[in-house]
């Protein structure tokens, strides 16, 4: 797991939404490759462990420091389909 995020300054913001969709994009896709060869008890159990470190801070403790952009990124992930 990266432990850091690289610095970003010199992107400019098309850049960054479109770093931002393409993760989106993949963990979407590790939902479904996880649902499709373990199960999809086994897809459930990683999103459910996923939005709780996500909503206690574990994975980015600076996503609980702005309502707005802890809101988006927790429904985004909520709203990920376990196929």
């Amino acid at each position: 797991m990266a432990d850091e995020i690289e610095n970003v300054t010199d992107t400019n913001m098309e850049q960054i939404k479109i770093a931002l969709n393409a993760l989106y994009l993949c963990i979407g896709f590790s939902i479904k490759h996880i649902s499709a060869n373990e199960g999809v008890e086994s897809a459930k159990k990683y999103k459910d462990s996923m939005l709780e470190a996500l909503k206690s801070g574990d994975i980015d403790m600076a996503l609980l420091e702005e309502r707005k952009t802890f809101d988006l990124i927790v429904s985004k992930i909520e709203a990920l389909a376990i196929d």
